[in-house]
């Protein structure tokens, strides 16, 4: 890895800590001499995306979506974080399923993702797996839709990686690689290094939470369409989908979930 990759990597965990604790309140400099990113969420050299909700909206992001009568809001950080973070619910009614804000794709190569996220202590554990951030692509050859080529899970009170891949124009193929129990009522740090496979080039995906790395995987990582993988997050629980079809006991909380910081850096 050459010096400068290592920089901008320590420069993006460094970056989303200061967003979370709120120490971060104008442009700095990294050690490469790259610009950072300052507290209104702008980028600056050296970022392509950041958002650390301060502004109180979520107008950084290109789109935003909600199936069913959820919510995205600007609210106080929980316990343990600092300033402001969007808040995403999804109400257990039968017909809501997503409460999530997307950015545009960023390009094909390296990119670090750093962000922070807050399951709340009343989370109530299931087997019915919510993504609460991925990396998406597009229709298939064929018109059908793609499961995202990465995407992060939770799942019986467990965190999960879960890659997806081509074997053929229609046919995919999935790794699932697990990251740890969830702590819940907690603010998690993570970061994820990801190199984008190509026809010709393998790819690699590094996991850290809290500083720690916990998971990667090595090879195919995306359906190598046109455009690279967009990045969202927030909550995508597919099996609540009405039209699915798929039978599930309804009532109790709203599945609700917190994210700050977030920082994408191209190295």
């Amino acid at each position: 890895m050459s010096a400068l990759t290592s920089a901008r990597r320590a420069a993006g965990t460094v970056l989303a800590a200061a967003l979370l604790t709120g120490t971060l309140a104008a442009p700095a400099a990294v050690a490469d001499g790259t610009a950072a990113v300052t507290a209104a969420g702008t980028t600056t050299a050296g970022t392509v995306f950041a958002d650390d909700f301060e502004s109180g909206t979520v107008s950084h992001w290109t789109r935003q979506r909600i199936d069913g009568n959820g919510a995205i809001t600007v609210t106080g950080a929980p316990a343990g974080g600092s300033g402001l973070a969007a808040r995403f619910s999804v109400p257990n009614d039968g017909v809501s399923y997503r409460s999530e804000v997307a950015v545009n794709a960023l390009g094909w190569g390296s990119y670090r993702f750093a962000l922070a996220d807050y399951l709340p202590a009343d989370w109530v554990q299931t087997s019915t797996e919510t993504i609460v951030a991925q990396w998406h692509g597009y229709p298939l050859a064929d018109g059908s839709d793609t499961k995202p080529p990465i995407a992060l899970t939770v799942k019986d009170g467990s965190w999960r990686l879960k890659v997806h891949w081509l074997t053929d124009p229609t046919t995919v193929a999935e790794a699932v690689i697990p990251l740890g129990s969830v702590q819940f009522g907690h603010w998690n740090q993570w970061a994820f290094d990801v190199t984008w496979s190509t026809d010709s080039t393998p790819g690699s995906i590094t996991v850290y939470r809290d500083g720690v790395q916990v998971g990667a995987h090595s090879g195919l990582n995306n359906y190598h369409q046109n455009q690279a993988p967009y990045f969202k997050t927030g909550i995508y629980r597919a099996n609540w989908n009405p039209a699915k079809g798929i039978p599930y006991p309804t009532g109790g909380p709203d599945v609700v979930l917190y994210s700050d910081s977030v920082v994408v850096t191209q190295y």
